[in-house]
């Protein structure tokens, strides 16, 4: 019997490949699927309409192992208008522009990029990092931050503190600053992928197409499992719950590594050690109708530095990438400065996310040799165990990475099954 505790995408991820050959249980503490716990229902204009909280976008070139994986799920995707503008104390430093000619997409920067100094240094500085930054990273320690590489390559104060780590900040949903601790190569990776352009997208349906075709085919899932500890004994790994314990020849752990830690019991002790070396942090997301956060009609998502705050608000204006919307003006802001008033308030939900740095990059390795035991059972996986970003990527690619382990087959053989 294998259990899988937690149905973020690295749960049902691991539980829709795994499936394909043996039994599996899912358990979530949620009364929800995890991957859609925190949506909304709203209705509009006398339709209900169920909004992703965060909505999560993806390109194909940056989330190769999702793609795979709902290719063959058959969940399909659509590109969304991701063109976005960089504000920084009130003023538009940098902008960029999503297009499509004869259904070809491409991006270019929008005219506020140019029209001041600061617009045009980023321009140029983003120019120099696609171009060089790969090259320049491989003369360098592997762990040196993405903040002393940019220094000692010449970047640009404006390039760094109003373009780069702000972006990049939301992207890895932390404070600016703690992503200028990352190690560079996550980020160069990440981001200097060259000059071509591919559009972001979404799941056409919604991440509850998402969650109803990775778990279309599993017999067996508990929510609201109520699980208690994970413990070792007699070599056996033993799901506790209220009222019973259940024995199962495989555990795969696929909530965070914090939430990890505090389910693990006897037996487990470097497991949990390992564990605590992740960091995580916390971030608010806002539902809601206030028009201020969103002035300019010419993008669809704003960005906004502010001095005395650690974190940009970022705010996406959904009713130009919902068609169901039909540009009814709903908005969902990443790290408000201020919260909006209660009567446009239609949902707030707090997300943790992991920090990637040296030490975790560490812990990281340690997971992998655990993983390369013989008799592993219990399994970590989950978006901080796998060095580099974008996190949904590396949740389905590290859940990929134990079923091929646990199964002894072949990813690509997981997938195409």
């Amino acid at each position: 019997m294998i259990a899988v505790v937690g149905s973020g995408i690295t749960g049902l991820t691991a539980a829709w490949a795994i499936g394909k050959y043996k039994d599996v249980t899912l358990f979530e503490k949620h009364p929800e699927i995890g991957m859609a716990a925190f949506g909304a229902i709203q209705t509009i204009d006398g339709k209900n309409i169920e909004f992703d909280i965060p909505f999560r976008t993806i390109k194909r070139d940056y989330y190769p192992t999702l793609f795979q994986v709902y290719d063959k799920a058959g969940i399909k995707t659509r590109p969304v208008d991701y063109s976005f503008s960089v504000e920084s104390n009130g003023d538009s430093v940098f902008g960029f522009r999503s297009h499509q000619i004869f259904g070809i997409p491409f991006g270019i920067p929008t005219m506020d990029s140019f029209r001041t100094g600061k617009g045009r240094q980023i321009f140029s500085d983003l120019l120099k990092f696609y171009a060089n930054a790969k090259e320049d990273w491989k003369k360098e320690n592997p762990s040196i931050s993405i903040l002393d590489f940019l220094v000692k390559y010449g970047y640009s104060a404006e390039f760094i503190y109003e373009f780069l780590l702000p972006t990049f900040a939301l992207v890895n949903t932390c404070k600016t600053e703690t992503v200028g601790a990352y190690p560079a190569e996550t980020i160069i990776g990440y981001h200097s992928r060259g000059y071509s352009y591919t559009p972001q997208e979404t799941a056409s349906l919604g991440t509850r197409d998402v969650v109803n075709r990775l778990t279309e085919n599993l017999k067996n899932l508990n929510l609201n499992a109520g699980i208690q500890k994970i413990y070792k004994r007699n070599h056996k790994t033993i799901i506790q719950f209220a009222n019973e314990e259940k024995e199962f020849d495989h555990v795969i752990l696929s909530t965070q590594a914090n939430q990890a830690k505090d389910l693990l019991g006897e037996g487990f002790d470097l497991e949990k050690e390992i564990l605590n070396e992740f960091r995580y942090e916390s971030s608010d997301v806002v539902l809601h109708t206030d028009e201020s956060y969103f002035l300019n009609p010419k993008v669809s998502l704003i960005f906004k530095i502010r001095e005395g705050f650690d974190k940009p608000e970022v705010t996406l204006d959904l009713g130009r990438i919902i068609p169901e919307l039909k540009g009814k003006k709903i908005f969902q802001t990443w790290n408000p400065h201020k919260l909006p008033n209660d009567v446009h308030t239609l949902k707030v939900a707090k997300f943790e996310r992991p920090v990637m740095d040296e030490r975790t990059a560490k812990a990281i390795q340690r997971i992998a040799t655990l993983h390369s035991q013989t008799k592993c059972n219990l399994w970590l996986c989950g978006s901080y165990s796998l060095y580099g970003i974008p996190l949904l990527e590396a949740g389905a690619k590290s859940a990929l990475q134990v079923a091929s382990r646990l199964l002894n087959q072949n990813i690509d053989e997981l997938i195409q099954k």
